[in-house]
């Protein structure tokens, strides 16, 4: 009889150590999310930082680009190319032909039939991944009609 109240006891001491435990565990996974959680907020708060940098930018250089580009226009409408202060304004003005790319889009269908990866022709050429990729995708298509 003592041995079955005996093997009861332990048991139950058994039983409440393993709630104990099962206790600490589940309160160190609550810790665990919070902190997660926490390093999350700060991830986003960063990107949205980030992305609103890069959009300021953006629209900055887009600015930019229409006040050239009205420039230019209002140089043009003049017609007075040959005078002194509209070659001053012309100066900072850069407007390229589409033609201009041409040779560089050339050597870079060129290196990508010789097997040259997109990202080593965008280093070679010192111009970006998705310019490249446009280039090839254009002249893939072009090829094939």
């Amino acid at each position: 009889m003592y041995s079955f109240i005996f093997i009861s006891v332990a048991l139950h001491l058994v039983s409440f150590l393993c709630i104990v435990l099962l206790f600490l565990k589940q309160s160190k996974g609550t810790e665990v999310r919070e902190e997660i959680a926490a390093s999350m907020e700060v991830y986003i708060e960063q990107l949205e930082e980030e992305n609103d940098r890069l959009l300021n930018e953006v629209k900055s250089y887009v600015d930019a680009r229409e006040n050239q580009l009205d420039t230019r226009l209002r140089v043009l409408e003049q017609g007075k190319v040959g005078s002194p202060e509209i070659e001053e304004l012309t100066k900072s003005v850069i407007v390229q032909h589409p033609s201009a790319h041409s040779e560089r889009n050339q050597k870079a269908v060129q290196l990508h039939q010789q097997g040259f990866s997109i990202a080593d022709i965008s280093r070679l050429l010192n111009c970006g991944i998705g310019e490249v990729e446009l280039i090839v995708n254009l002249h893939g298509r072009s090829e094939q009609r």
